[in-house]
């Protein structure tokens, strides 16, 4: 191309933009000058709508995007609610029932795979003339009132996970019975019995109605059992010598686990109770035809501290049965007995039942288990599972020095701290045991020695997503 010609097309284009930038200017010039022209008022008014109607905008443009990218966990199906559930601790369960009213709504429902679940509670004693009973729940320190009409005039003898053994004294040494879910409240009424039996052990939750309840005499090896639809008790005579009575029994593995003297078990299979009953035994009759097996056991090796112990003559031993995770464990519990009726607690041995050996084993470490020990109930929960607690440790309370002593027959032992003359802050009745405590670490003590021991029991799940804030783990 020619060079002038090139350069008359490249000065034509240089013409062109500074036309449109000279255009550009003038209108710039005229924007300012219009906007100068305006009311300071008016300008200030148009900018704060201008910028309002920017924040809409944005707010706007926001909302959309988080419903194009993010899940309304809201409306997430019950099952995979439930399926997280069994993944997470309880303490992270009742967090998550607090994310929103659906989610509480599933975590709170009464469904199966929760009832077997919960938090331990002691029920307070000395309360059965009041309709609103207090309830401690041990783990995150909380006291809590529930009202329960149903337990008024009634002693609480004991618990089976979330539901309560309740007992009305009619005198002439009879009592009424009855199995109350303060939960539910739900109410099963039991016949009546003689007022010669120390502990009532369940087999099952009485809610799925395949249950037995057995009762321990309080002087004979005598036991009576009942189940649902029977009219009356069935007494069954354990044979044997020495007679005396049994100190305590657990229900583990399909059978009853009977703890007679010594370290001797009596086991009895629920299959052979429910056939001898069906067999016609009628009114409270004795059950011969029951298959027992007797375990006799040779006494463990004395440690140390036993051998300590047996140089005074005033140590005790109070032993439990305990049902943790399908092991058969018995809890040795050595004490001196002020009067014969204060406890004082000096130390704790754990062994586990050896069912090939028919043996007892001791046990060094309880792992995440803590042991909830009671007259007339002992259970196990796992720290691990609660997400909350001290494992590998005993909780123990303020049991009466003999077994066989019931609430309703021990008015005697009300006030024994100020008529004996003893300080209750040096109790030793009450408290949390560690098997690692090696050191000599003091016990955790919170009791009352003049108040009846309180009775454990299981606050279930879903009642605890309905009620309880969530708690600190510590």
């Amino acid at each position: 191309m020619h060079p002038l010609l090139l350069e008359a097309i490249n000065r034509r284009i240089i013409a062109k933009k500074m036309k449109r930038r000279n255009k550009k200017r003038k209108l710039k010039e005229k924007f300012y000058a219009t906007w100068l022209s305006i009311p300071s008022l008016l300008l200030g008014a148009s900018k704060r709508r201008f910028i309002a109607k920017c924040r809409k905008t944005r707010q706007r443009k926001k909302i959309e995007f988080e419903k194009k990218c993010s899940a309304d966990w809201s409306s997430l199906p019950p099952g995979i609610i439930e399926t997280v559930a069994e993944k997470l601790t309880l303490i992270d369960c009742l967090s998550i029932s607090k994310v929103c009213r659906s989610w509480n709504t599933v975590l709170g429902e009464e469904i199966p795979i929760w009832q077997r679940h919960g938090f331990p509670w002691l029920l307070v004693s000395g309360q059965q003339n009041k309709e609103i009973r207090t309830c401690i729940s041990i783990l995150e320190n909380r006291v809590w009132e529930l009202e329960l009409s149903e337990a008024n005039g009634k002693y609480c003898w004991g618990s089976f996970h979330d539901w309560l053994i309740m007992v009305k004294d009619l005198d002439s040494f009879s009592l009424e019975v009855s199995l109350l879910n303060p939960f539910s409240r739900r109410q099963i009424s039991l016949p009546s019995i003689w007022n010669f039996y120390h502990k009532m052990v369940l087999s099952g939750l009485p809610s799925e109605n395949n249950f037995i309840c057995m009762l321990l005499h309080s002087q004979y090896r005598e036991l009576a059992f009942w189940v649902p639809g029977a009219q009356s008790w069935h007494k069954h005579k354990l044979t044997g010598q020495p007679t005396q009575p049994i100190e305590d029994a657990v229900f583990c593995n399909g059978s009853f686990y009977l703890l007679g003297d010594g370290f001797n078990l009596w086991q009895i299979d629920v299959k052979s109770i429910y056939s001898s009953i069906s067999e016609g035994y009628d009114g409270f009759g004795t059950l011969s035809q029951i298959e027992t097996v007797f375990h006799e056991v040779k006494r463990p090796e004395i440690s140390v501290f036993q051998e300590i112990l047996q140089i005074y003559d005033d140590h005790q031993i109070l032993r439990y049965l305990v049902e943790s995770r399908g092991e058969l464990l018995l809890v040795c519990r050595y004490f001196s007995a002020k009067q014969d009726v204060v406890l004082e607690t000096w130390n704790f041995e754990v062994y586990s039942w050896d069912y090939c050996q028919s043996s007892w084993k001791k046990v060094e470490d309880l792992g995440d288990q803590m042991i909830f020990l009671g007259k007339c109930c002992s259970t196990s929960f796992s720290a691990k599972e609660l997400g909350v607690g001290v494992s590998n440790s005993i909780y123990f309370c303020n049991d009466p020095a003999a077994p066989w002593w019931n609430e309703w027959d021990s008015d005697h032992l009300k006030g024994i701290s100020y008529r004996l003359g003893f300080n209750k802050a040096d109790g030793r009745d009450w408290g949390i045991f560690r098997l690692d405590n090696r050191n000599g670490d003091l016990f955790l003590f919170h009791g009352d020695i003049d108040n009846w021991a309180y009775t454990w029991f299981t606050a279930p799940s879903w009642w605890c997503c309905r009620n309880i804030p969530v708690i600190g783990r510590s």
